[in-house]
């Protein structure tokens, strides 16, 4: 199924200690839609440098790591995702 297009749920802005991640939606060709959670290696660091973290450690099948929140890096890797045929897996549904 092709990406048609895909934007922010979250804002990506914030101050440099930020750790959440932030979500986006996609669409696609047959209307249907997909999310997943976009992590920066930054914020995943800040995110495992909390001492109140519990658990220590996380597993997130939709999650996709990001050089940043750039709308050209978003767009690279969910297009290149989708050319593997991982970005199926790499979402979940939205319902």
């Amino acid at each position: 199924m092709k990406l048609l297009n895909w934007r922010f749920d979250d804002d990506p802005q914030g101050p440099s200690d930020e750790w959440n991640w932030v979500e986006v939606t996609m669409t696609f060709e047959d209307g249907s839609k997909r999310w997943s959670i976009l992590y920066t290696p930054d914020r995943l660091k800040n995110n495992f440098s909390r001492k109140n973290i519990n658990p220590p450690g996380l597993f997130i099948k939709h999650m996709i790591i990001v050089r940043s929140y750039e709308v050209d890096d978003i767009e690279r890797t969910l297009r290149y995702l989708e050319s593997e045929n991982d970005l199926f897996e790499a979402s979940k549904p939205l319902n």
